[in-house]
């Protein structure tokens, strides 16, 4: 039996996903298709426009057969903590044969050098990240540019591209797990942030053109399964968190800020110095920012705190089972062989990480004009 897998945020499900789906499925010749879901916070720190069951299924109904949903302490996280919790928790599985994963370089020597010298770096990699670091660049610059260095023969425009790092991650992830999942890199079709509309709009740009109109025609975006569950799906408020954010950051001190993994070298100290200046989160990311401190970096911090993320496991401990599927009970037969913990019922569970991913749901639905209680109420989705 053969079962690939794909790590994913599907903010909104467009065209290029299928496209992904669809070769990944016929390169790895795929029985079933398995996704790992990033839940209501994406990896940059934004809330997700769309609920994790509007996303498990559009997923779903574009061909996945089962659907499972990310901790949000690794789905709101920097590329290497996303990579750990979603690699983690396929290798859980035992029964997963591939992964894939979209990439500006579908060539895996790339992304295996890049990989391997992570995991293993020489002097002339050292030397220069020490140096990048010491210049004031953020850590990831850093890292590009040590790279560069070290790996001359690879194309520098992928060392900026967010996918291309991404799967560098997966690779990396896999190598220190030991795991004997092939990775399956597919070239994209498409730019991962253009702001372009059109069949391979990215999925940022998809967002925009629903925030500037909500009734937006998504035909040359999104497949039609898509659309039908957009059309319908509840949608979170932008700026709706913002005054919970700034209230809960005056009640803070550095110290308590330094419990979240983002908030380390001095962030903290100068987001609370400039947090009674601000009247939005976007206002008090471009007080912050700095070349030390991105965009995304802040951003991810500033969710942590406002999700109190204190609760961080070295390893993925569960998957939520958002959704199936009726064929796929076979596949879920076999991977209950592999004791790995599939949540179905968050309220049953005693599992500590499931108390931080409920808030985050729940934090989710207020931004979206609900109650809180309303995260409580979903089953999984089960089709045929």
């Amino acid at each position: 039996m053969k079962v690939c897998g794909i790590i994913a945020e599907y903010d909104p499900f467009h065209r290029g996903h299928l496209y992904h789906l669809n070769q990944a499925r016929e390169q790895s010749r795929a029985d079933y298709m398995v996704c790992v879901l990033g839940c209501a916070f994406s990896q940059r720190g934004d809330a997700m426009l769309f609920d994790s069951f509007a996303r498990a299924k559009m997923a779903l109904d574009n061909g996945f057969d089962l659907v499972l949903g990310m901790p949000v302490s690794f789905s709101c996280a920097q590329a290497n903590r996303f990579a750990r919790g979603g690699v983690g928790i396929l290798n859980s599985l035992v029964v997963i044969t591939h992964l894939s994963f979209g990439s500006e370089s579908a060539r895996l020597n790339h992304l295996s050098a890049a990989a391997r010298m992570l995991n293993h770096p020489d002097e002339v990699f050292t030397q220069a990240l020490k140096q990048g670091l010491e210049d004031g660049a953020s850590f990831a610059k850093a890292q590009g540019q040590a790279l560069s260095a070290a790996l001359p023969d690879l194309p520098e425009r992928l060392l900026s591209s967010p996918n291309f790092i991404l799967g560098v991650s997966y690779l990396r992830e896999l190598d220190s797990l030991g795991s004997g999942i092939t990775p399956l890199p597919i070239a994209r079709a498409g730019s991962y942030h253009s702001k372009a509309a059109g069949p391979l709009a990215s999925a940022s740009a998809v967002r925009a053109k629903l925030l500037a109109d909500p009734g937006a025609n998504l035909e040359a975006e999104c497949p039609d399964a898509s659309r039908a569950v957009i059309n319908k799906a509840t949608r979170h408020l932008p700026d709706a968190l913002d005054k919970v954010l700034l209230a809960g950051l005056l009640g803070k001190t550095g110290q308590e800020l330094c419990q979240y993994s983002e908030m380390s070298e001095g962030l903290e100290d100068r987001i609370l110095a400039q947090a009674r200046k601000a009247k939005t989160r976007e206002e008090l990311i471009s007080l912050v920012k700095t070349k030390r401190y991105p965009y995304a970096r802040i951003n991810r911090a500033l969710s942590q705190a406002l999700l109190d993320m204190r609760h961080l496991e070295i390893t993925p401990e569960y998957a939520r089972l958002l959704g199936m599927r009726k064929r796929a009970k076979q596949l879920l037969k076999a991977m209950d062989q592999s004791g790995f913990s599939l949540v179905s019922r968050p309220a049953r569970s005693k599992l500590p990480g499931i108390e931080q991913d409920m808030r985050a749901e729940e934090l989710w639905r207020i931004g979206a004009g609900q109650s809180a209680q309303e995260a409580w109420k979903r089953n999984v989705i089960v089709i045929d």
